[in-house]
């Protein structure tokens, strides 16, 4: 499936997801989420990897703790 990387969602995490969906399923998530809080939409992601400026680590983490890893420099992941 398609990882999608992004530093900072400004443009809006669904848009992002949505428009790269359009390429094929959607593996992962990695990056910036800023205040991004529709959940639902990483139900089917198998990796979340949130960093830097998302608003809330805590939700997701506790919604999703087995496919959320803690981001940020020096992270590796291995696909």
């Amino acid at each position: 499936g398609i990882v999608v990387i992004v530093g900072c969602s400004h443009p809006r995490m669904e848009h992002i997801l949505k428009a790269a969906s359009k390429f094929g399923d959607l593996y992962a998530i990695i990056g910036g989420l800023h205040g991004f809080n529709e959940y639902d939409l990483f139900k089917d992601l198998q990796l979340i990897c949130p960093t830097h400026c998302t608003q809330h680590k805590a939700e997701i983490k506790s919604l999703y703790p087995e496919k959320c890893i803690d981001g940020g420099a020096g992270r590796v992941i291995v696909f």
